[in-house]
């Protein structure tokens, strides 16, 4: 893996394995495209590599071309139903086509060794892999950062929704411990970069990968293992009382 050093000097560490969401949509506003294409661009001149959606069109192809445009290594995990109608983008490093009659497989390949998760603008499927990762990192099966790019106050209902779950005591850890969402590209990704680091060295404050699913595994093995010591010890004590008797009646 290549080292790679941010250019504001915040932090420097290990190359990123980036999955980014975003639209496909060909009527995705300029904006969106703009911020897409700086993602691209920056995570190839970074050293990371960037996995998405694969398409050829909208934030992800605009994240694409910006990737491909200054030397990146750029993955695309596509399902089969896209690539009959040509959606794909041909210039990519590497095409992994998902199998099957949903979109399981094909959100599992995207997310398979993710460093971190970038979300830019999108519609019901960007939404669909968010929070998908976001339920994961909540419940302690991933431990990678989530950071949504928030142009234009794209996410502002998102972000609103998840205080006021907060507010209801609907979810049981802060919000900002499971998405975190910057308004410029450079803010993203310095903040994915630094948590990055930081789950690397051990110093993450973020959900922890052995969370709430290790209580339960610990949990579960402690009821499983009370049980079997109390009744190992009742045969011990119940095996020295019959000898004992025994004892006595040979007397």
């Amino acid at each position: 893996e290549r080292n790679w050093r941010s250019t504001r000097g915040v932090c420097c560490g290990w190359a990123m394995r980036v999955c980014v969401c975003g639209s496909s949509s060909s009527s995705t506003p300029k904006a969106y495209l703009d911020a897409s294409k700086e993602l691209g661009r920056l995570l190839a001149e970074r050293g990371h590599i960037c996995v998405n959606g694969g398409g050829k069109t909208g934030c992800m192809g605009a994240l694409n071309d910006g990737c491909i445009h200054a030397g990146g290594t750029t993955i695309g995990v596509i399902h089969e139903m896209f690539v009959v109608d040509g959606e794909e983008h041909t210039g990519l490093t590497q095409m992994i086509v998902a199998r099957g009659d949903c979109l399981a497989e094909r959100k599992k390949l995207l997310v398979e060794g993710a460093d971190c998760v970038i979300a830019l603008p999108g519609g019901v499927g960007t939404w669909d892999e968010l929070w998908e990762v976001v339920a994961e990192v909540s419940l302690g099966f991933k431990n990678i950062p989530i950071v949504v790019i928030n142009t234009n106050g794209f996410y502002d209902s998102f972000k609103a929704m998840l205080a006021k779950a907060m507010e209801d005591k609907l979810i049981y850890k802060g919000p900002e411990t499971l998405v975190r969402f910057e308004s410029s590209v450079v803010a993203a990704l310095n903040f994915a970069e630094r948590m990055h680091v930081a789950n690397k060295d051990g110093l993450s404050g973020k959900t922890s990968s052995s969370g709430r699913k290790e209580h339960r595994t610990t949990k579960a093995e402690q009821g499983t293992a009370y049980p079997f010591v109390a009744g190992l010890l009742f045969g011990t004590i119940t095996l020295l009382l019959v000898q004992s008797k025994l004892g006595l009646l040979r007397v």
